[in-house]
C-alpha cells in the first residue's frame, strides 16, 4: 500500500511541476532577449530560455520549445498560432549503444539554431526541427513537419514539409520590400531568382 501512496504522491509532484513551469513561469525575464512588444501567452514550456531570442511584434501561444545547446530566434513582425514545438537539437544512434545512453558530451551530432525570419506566420500545432531557417514572409500550413529552410515568401506544408507555391512574383516581392525594408535589408533579384530556381522545379 505503501508503494501505491508513494507513487501516487510522485505523480502529484511531477503535475505540480510541469503546471509549474507551463502557467506560472515568467519566461519573459529568462529569455536571452523579449522585446516589449512580444506577446507570449501560457502554457508555454520552454528548455534553454536564455538561447531563445523573441524581436518586435511577435508572437508565441501554447508552445514548447526546447532549445538547450542552440538557439531559436523569431525576428519582428512573425508570429505563431496555438501549438509550436521547436527543437533545436536530436538523439543520435550509435552501434552497440541504446540512445538513451548516449550523454551530451559524448553526442557528434550537434545541436543547431531555428530561425524564424521578419513576417513568418506559422499555422496551428507545427513543428520546426534543428537546424530550420523559415526565410522572410513564410507562411507554414498547420501541422507540418519544418524539416528542411523555406524560400522567402512562399508557401509550405506537409509532413514533411514540401514547397506549395511562391506569393507572388519576384516584382511584387521586389515592390514589397521596397516599401517595407531599407535598401541593405532587401532580398536582391539574383537572389529570388536563384530561390524561384531552387524551389520552383
Amino acid at each position: 500500500m505503501s508503494k501505491i501512496y508513494a507513487s501516487i504522491k510522485e505523480s502529484l509532484l511531477k503535475g505540480m511541476s510541469a503546471l509549474k513551469r507551463s502557467h506560472f513561469t515568467n519566461y519573459r525575464k529568462q529569455l536571452g532577449y523579449c522585446h516589449p512588444t512580444s506577446i507570449l501567452i501560457k502554457p508555454l514550456v520552454i528548455k534553454g530560455a536564455e538561447n531563445v531570442y523573441m524581436y518586435e511584434d511577435t508572437g508565441l501561444k501554447d508552445a514548447l520549445i526546447m532549445a538547450p545547446k542552440a538557439k531559436f530566434i523569431m525576428k519582428k513582425h512573425s508570429g505563431a498560432a496555438e501549438g509550436l514545438t521547436v527543437i533545436t537539437g536530436n538523439h543520435e544512434r550509435r552501434v552497440g549503444q541504446f540512445y538513451r545512453t548516449i550523454t551530451e558530451q559524448e553526442k557528434q551530432l550537434q545541436d543547431m539554431d531555428v530561425v524564424v525570419e521578419e513576417d513568418c506566420w506559422i499555422g496551428t500545432r507545427v513543428t520546426l526541427l534543428m537546424g530550420v531557417i523559415l526565410r522572410r514572409g513564410t507562411t507554414v500550413a498547420a501541422g507540418a513537419v519544418v524539416s528542411k529552410s523555406t524560400a522567402p515568401y512562399s508557401v509550405v506544408g506537409g509532413v514533411p514539409v514540401k514547397h506549395i507555391k511562391f506569393y507572388w512574383s519576384i516584382d511584387q516581392i521586389m515592390e514589397h520590400e521596397a516599401l517595407l525594408y531599407s535598401e541593405n535589408e532587401r532580398y536582391t533579384r539574383e537572389q529570388l531568382e536563384s530561390f524561384y530556381q531552387m524551389y520552383s522545379k
